[in-house]
């Protein structure tokens, strides 16, 4: 989501990011991802009184716990050229904000200039972690987000922070149209005997999980059909490590992989502008909020979408669901939710495209009416809003 933010600012702000290192969400989802017990343990804490108490527990340790987050950001602000009139911080992670709000007084009498702290819900999950009280400005995903974040914090007296609904902003180089030639290539993917690979990417999440997964199903669909050829992208790191070795010599097996987390957000865009990608397997995560976009986009592909873990992925499935992007009995649907298993799930995707059900639904798409939930101008909106909020650009 960064990412796409930065790419759509307005050419008068000038930016920069700040992000000290901290890995211990990522280490917390694969733990939890990983350990089934851990995983119920980690929901619990997700909903009602235990929510409401982990909450109120875990945001008071931020604020109270910002360590040297004052010097770095002092330091990275004075070593830019010029000094700002205002400072806006963007931020796409709540532990983050919460510990900017709790400085930031102290930073705007150290730096001489105001600071607007805005949050961007990353999952449309209304967990009350997201509502930083501290914020100039909240933005949702969706209006039943929003009530609920609203509902939380006039049941617990805290500051009203305005919060503002706009698409969930998705990289505009996803949103492109492709030309003739690119859907043609796309159709005859969907064709049942096609001649043209069928393209699948699969992009390895920071926590690393379902890697056992991932290679029983290419070997299943690939054994299937030679037309099955997928786009691994993904982080180096230790535990990728025996996967990596144990796909990177397939010949249906393209590996895109870095130790840079930014460079392998590069690597998952430049995959899908460099090839007419048919479908993509992933979590119902950052990545599934793609079913924005039209089919007819670049990043129109039909998402494939496993195993949720944690709440936040099961809240992103109902938003897809409540507005008709994973059901049959409209000409919208955008994805399809994986069975437990590998099989099951192979089987499913050849099902679809064998039967030619990806070729009627690709042929017969329509997109639904933008609003300020739908639509693939969600870094557009998202700028917009703080245009006219705040009066900065």
């Amino acid at each position: 989501m960064a990412n796409a933010l930065m790419a759509s600012i307005p050419a008068q702000l000038k930016y920069v990011v700040f992000a000290p290192s901290d890995n211990s969400t990522e280490t917390m989802h694969r733990f939890s991802s990983l350990n089934v017990p851990a995983r119920h343990v980690m929901e619990f804490f997700q909903r009602g009184l235990a929510e409401a108490l982990f909450t109120k527990v875990y945001t008071g340790w931020l604020k109270r716990h910002t360590g040297k987050l004052a010097t770095q950001f002092i330091q990275l602000i004075q070593s830019q050229k010029g000094k700002p009139a205002k400072i806006i911080v963007v931020a796409t992670h709540f532990g983050l904000a919460y510990q900017l709000g709790a400085i930031k007084a102290q930073l705007e009498r150290t730096l001489g200039v105001p600071i607007l702290l805005v949050v961007q819900i990353t999952d449309d999950s209304p967990q009350s972690v997201w509502y930083v009280d501290s914020a100039d400005l909240i933005i949702s995903p969706s209006h039943k987000t929003k009530s609920a974040l609203q509902e939380f914090a006039r049941a617990n007296n805290l500051n009203q922070v305005p919060l503002e609904v706009v698409p969930y902003p998705v990289d505009p180089a996803f949103a492109q149209a492709l030309t003739s030639a690119q859907i043609a290539a796309r159709v005859d993917q969907y064709t049942p005997g096609g001649q043209s690979p069928i393209n699948i990417v699969i992009p390895v999440s920071g926590a690393a999980v379902g890697m056992q997964f991932f290679v029983h199903l290419m070997r299943h669909l690939h054994a299937a059909s030679p037309r099955f050829v997928f786009y691994i992208v993904c982080r180096k790191a230790p535990f990728t490590e025996t996967f990596l070795q144990l796909v990177q010599h397939e010949d249906y097996v393209r590996v895109f992989v870095s130790a840079e987390y930014k460079e392998v957000v590069e690597a998952y865009k430049q995959v899908y502008l460099a090839h007419v990608i048919a479908a993509e397997v992933t979590k119902p995560s950052e990545q599934a909020f793609k079913a924005l976009l039209h089919a007819g986009s670049v990043g129109g592909s039909v998402l494939l979408l496993a195993d949720p873990v944690g709440r936040q992925e099961y809240d992103n499935i109902a938003l897809l669901d409540r507005h008709k992007l994973l059901s049959d009995d409209c000409a919208r649907r955008r994805g399809y939710i994986l069975p437990y298993g590998s099989k099951a799930s192979a089987d499913l995707i050849l099902d679809l495209f064998t039967s030619g059900k990806l070729l009627r639904a690709f042929s017969t798409f329509t997109a639904p009416t933008p609003t300020d939930e739908l639509g693939a101008n969600g870094v557009l909106a998202f700028w917009q809003v703080l245009g006219k909020k705040l009066a900065c650009c």
